[in-house]
């Protein structure tokens, strides 16, 4: 488990951590949501994936994301293919908007299939 968007209370966008997946074959972002602000029905709360190369240049995934709707929600997304079709670091980026948009929530990569001895397997 490999945190991207630590746990905080963002009002803003905000880009994630760089995970290295360098010897896994599968992922599963999950985030987790507190008690986000819904209060005047226009916010809204999506967490998109974006890969690097090299953990500096980030693209997004369009097919892949989570959409925060209720307090308390977890939502999940599985990345298949790591290495193969998705490129080798995976971010998590958090886009809010409405009024008063409030995010109590993290963001987590759950990495799987690893060979032996790959990266963040410490």
């Amino acid at each position: 488990m490999l945190a991207s968007l630590v746990p905080a209370v963002r009002t803003a966008d905000a880009n994630g951590t760089g995970i290295d997946t360098q010897g896994y074959t599968d992922a599963m972002l999950v985030v987790s949501a507190g008690d986000i602000d819904l209060a005047d029905a226009n916010e809204t709360y999506v967490i998109e994936l974006e890969e690097s190369d090299d953990n500096s240049t980030f693209v997004d995934v369009a097919s892949i994301s989570v959409t925060i709707t209720a307090d308390n929600q977890v939502g999940v997304a599985r990345i298949p293919e790591l290495n193969v079709t998705r490129k080798r670091y995976l971010r998590a980026v958090l886009n809010v908007s409405g009024t008063t948009p409030s995010f109590p929530g993290n963001a987590i990569f759950l990495l799987g299939g690893g060979a032996a001895g790959p990266v963040n397997s410490d």
